[in-house]
């Protein structure tokens, strides 16, 4: 009985993963506290799921590991938001976009990693092994998305009050970037970013797609809260490049997501290294190896590694991703490994190989 302790049950807990996905509740951050008391083992779990069949499984699962650890006489699982649990749980009012099978997020806790590259070209990527994607650009401060995919139109509303998306290259698009000229300054309080999120995701005519690719702005602000209250996310892809001082910021967006029932599906380390055009030698410029230890650091794949390339920074300024501009180029078949990787996870099939550059 004296080794029965909640480190032991949180270690024992590592071995029960969530439904669909390859990281177990402690990691993603589930577990909220272990009760002990005359070896009956309490489970405080926010399952970070509405969905019965989900709380169910993963409350069997939590017993049936929980009660094989020496010295336990009995188990009590509680979840959060149930009337067993510990009070309503803050995100159970999140309900599935109609239409919508999977929402995606591309995030990152610094600015200028080039996060927004990475969404665009994994939708584009997305799009090409699925029969419907968007990509929704909820940085509203420094949206992004009408420079790079070249569009200048505004949406149209319905007579039913409903935001049409534009369409591109073969997604549904929205942006604020799409409602404001290039001059205006965007001076708005959280309220105001909340309700343009909200209206994002609820009042945009987004169905059916399979995938929709979200591109929140960095940090771990009102936008990207608003985003998990919303709605049930399939997980969060981190972009970071390789230097101690973007992976120290983005560490704490991973922890974030974490803390509001988020599974991170990996880690995308862009610019990764520079590949001489002519001669082919690969320059590390901003260090090597960061993103590869930040994933371990979080139990979290390593997705791919997205070499430094002018022709994709001059693809995106022309409106035209690297994915469309060149197909043939290392960094789009990084992101198509991406891409595939993504989707295999959210789908449940085994994972694809890490692409892209090593330096």
């Amino acid at each position: 009985m004296a080794d029965l302790t909640p480190e032991r049950v949180r270690e024992a807990l590592r071995a029960v993963l969530f439904p669909g996905f390859r990281r177990d509740v402690v990691t993603l951050g589930m577990v909220t506290a272990v009760r002990i008391e005359a070896g009956v083992v309490t489970v405080d779990l926010r399952p970070g799921s509405d969905k019965a069949e989900v709380r169910e499984e993963l409350a069997r699962r939590v017993e049936d590991v929980v009660r094989r650890v020496p010295g336990v006489t009995g188990v009590r699982v509680a979840l959060a938001g149930a009337d067993e649990g510990r009070g309503r749980d803050p995100f159970a009012g999140r309900a599935s976009l109609p239409g919508v099978q999977h929402v995606i997020a591309v995030a990152s806790g610094k600015g200028g990693v080039g996060k927004s590259t990475v969404a665009v070209n994994l939708a584009l990527a997305l799009a090409e092994v699925s029969q419907g994607v968007g990509l929704a650009d909820m940085d509203v401060y420094g949206p992004s998305l009408p420079v790079m995919l070249g569009i200048d139109e505004r949406p149209q509303v319905t007579p039913a009050r409903r935001i049409r998306p534009l369409e591109r290259y073969g997604l549904k698009v929205m942006s604020m970037g799409f409602f404001l000229d290039e001059q205006s300054p965007v001076i708005w309080r959280g309220p105001i970013v909340m309700g343009i999120v909200r209206q994002f995701l609820h009042d945009v005519d987004w169905a059916p797609l399979e995938f929709l690719v979200v591109d929140l702005p960095p940090g771990t602000g009102d936008a990207v809260l608003t985003l998990v209250q919303q709605v049930p996310l399939a997980g969060g892809v981190i972009v970071t490049t390789p230097q101690d001082v973007a992976l120290l910021d983005v560490g704490r967006g991973m922890a974030m997501l974490g803390q509001v029932s988020t599974p991170v599906l990996g880690v995308v380390e862009n610019m990764a290294a520079y590949v001489c055009p002519s001669c082919g030698t690969e320059d590390a410029v901003f260090g090597a190896g960061g993103a590869e230890r930040l994933a371990a650091h979080f139990d979290v794949p390593l997705l791919a590694q997205i070499p430094l390339a002018l022709a994709v920074r001059e693809a995106g300024d022309r409106g035209r991703p690297i994915l469309l501009a060149d197909a043939a180029h290392p960094a789009s078949a990084a992101f198509r490994a991406l891409a595939a990787r993504v989707a295999a996870t959210v789908r449940g099939a085994p994972h694809a190989p890490v692409a892209g550059v090593s330096a």
